[in-house]
Formats: C-alpha cells, sequence, structure tokens
C-alpha cells in the first residue's frame, strides 16, 4: 500500500471533520496536511492506553527522527516534503506534550488547562500553518485557534473522560460551578453542569473568535484549510451550546454533509477576503 493512501485510510474516515475541511486546501498543501493530521491522530492513538502510552510514544520519538524509518506515515512524511518544511524540534514538542496528557494530568487554574491545550491543539495548527506559509507572521493567532480546537474537544468529551477516570476540568471552575468529577458520575448535576460547560465554550470560542480577527485578508487566504476547520468548531460548540445535557447521553457529531457545507462557506469567504 502507498504511505498516502495508508494515511487517508487512517485519517479520513466517515465522520471526520478533516474528510469535510481537506478538499478545501490548497491542492499544493493537501497531502502535507494529511500527513500532518495523520500523525497527530496517530499520536493520541498511542497515548489512548495509559499502561502502554509511555512506550508507544517513546517508539514515536525515535521514529521522528530516523529518516528511514519503514513506516508509512513516515515514509509519506519523506515523500510529501512535509519532513524538511517542519521544525523537528516541535514535533517531538508534541509527542512530550500527548506522553503528558496521558498521564491524566490535574489543573488548579484554567490558565493551566489552557497552556495544556496550546501544547497540544496550539501546535498542530502551528505546525500546519509553517507547512503553508514558513514566514507566517500570525502563528501566535493561528496557535490560539488550535488551543481553541482542542480545548472544544475536551469539552465534548467531559462526560466520556469521567467515566475513563479522565477529569481536565480545572479547580477554579469546579469551585465556581460546585462540580466535581463524582458528581458528574452521578449523573445528577442540575443546571450545574450546563453552566460548567457553556462557560468552557465560551472561552474557547472567545478567545479562538478574538484570534481570527487579528488576520488579515492575505493570511486567510493562505490558511483557507484552518479557516475552514474553525467553522466546524463554531459548529460543535453551538451544537453543545443548544443542549449541554447531551454530553451525559452521547458525544455530539455533527452531520458530514452539514460539516462540508460549513467548511465550504468558510472557504469561500476566505478565498474572496
Amino acid at each position: 500500500m502507498q504511505p498516502l493512501t495508508w494515511c487517508r485510510e487512517r485519517t479520513l474516515v466517515a465522520g471526520s471533520p478533516l474528510a469535510a475541511t481537506l478538499p478545501f486546501a490548497a491542492a499544493a498543501h493537501r497531502d502535507r496536511i494529511l500527513v500532518l493530521r495523520c500523525l497527530a491522530a496517530e499520536l493520541a492513538a498511542a497515548a489512548s492506553a495509559p499502561e502502554i502510552a509511555p512506550a508507544r510514544l517513546a517508539w514515536w520519538r525515535d521514529a521522528l527522527a530516523d529518516e528511514a524509518s519503514p513506516h508509512p506515515l513516515l515514509q509519506a512524511l519523506e515523500q510529501t516534503g512535509a519532513r524538511q518544511d517542519l521544525d523537528m524540534a516541535e514535533m517531538i514538542s508534541l509527542v512530550d506534550a500527548v506522553a503528558a496528557a496521558a498521564d491524566t494530568p490535574r489543573f488548579e487554574r484554567f490558565d493551566a488547562l489552557w497552556t495544556h491545550c496550546c501544547s497540544m491543539g496550539g501546535l498542530v495548527h502551528r505546525l500546519e500553518a509553517k507547512l503553508v506559509e514558513r514566514e507566517d507572521g500570525q502563528l501566535a493567532a493561528v496557535e490560539i485557534q488550535g488551543a481553541a480546537h482542542y480545548l472544544l474537544r475536551v469539552v465534548r468529551d467531559l462526560v466520556l473522560d469521567a467515566r475513563a477516570n479522565r477529569w481536565l476540568v480545572p479547580l477554579d471552575f469546579q469551585a465556581d460551578y460546585q462540580l466535581s468529577r463524582q458528581d458528574l458520575l452521578s449523573e445528577s448535576v442540575g443546571p450545574a453542569f450546563c453552566g460548567l460547560v457553556r462557560a468552557m465554550l465560551a472561552e474557547a470560542v472567545g478567545r479562538g473568535q478574538r484570534a481570527l480577527h487579528t488576520l488579515n485578508a492575505a493570511q486567510r487566504r493562505r490558511q483557507v484549510h484552518l479557516a475552514a476547520s474553525w467553522a466546524l468548531d463554531l459548529r460543535l460548540a453551538r451544537q453543545i451550546d443548544r443542549k449541554p445535557e447531551r454530553l451525559l447521553r452521547e458525544r455530539v457529531l455533527p452531520s458530514h454533509w452539514g460539516n462540508v457545507w460549513y467548511a465550504w462557506r468558510a472557504a469561500r469567504a476566505a478565498l474572496r477576503a
């Protein structure tokens, strides 16, 4: 199997947001973005089993430094030229951040959670932006949007993570809403849960939108794929905000064709800017 075909089959699965947004990326960057996002997904999968995550992530740390690795994902990095344009130190930092996340961290204040989000989603978005434009002057804004993207996923998976003994809600938010992990597991949470969810959504959306407004028209055109991705993030946030209690029953997954429409509209707006 060809390396890029392997990446497509692993990443562009039914319902994946990337399957909705990637067609709107510039053709010259599409495969490189695919490989980067596939790498991020593989690292996350490697950390999904805490008992073996250290060994798996140590393997990835070594494999990324080996330009002759036979792994199809790493071969795709070479074939697309992404390896030459990615900062290896930042790639290793991403592996380290995933390893830290696998240790089920606890946060006293929201700022600590936000720093964690920057080290995960923020760094992935930063790497993607540099694949498209190495000298882009607005990497900080892109990183904030990536952190907001990751925080929205933290909120969406709040209940599932709590049931898996993973609780990322900072202590200051728990105190404000008088809600702990044990309260959530009892499912007798009442309006406090909805308030907590909406407060965390507001932080993610507010910070991401403020970062978006710092990008000029040329930067939005260059980073059209990230613009489409942010449109899907906003759609997810709206669906959760409408009925936060849904998270107690299901994992909110917006429809694929709805995602395609939102991605197309955002990409068109960015290209017309």
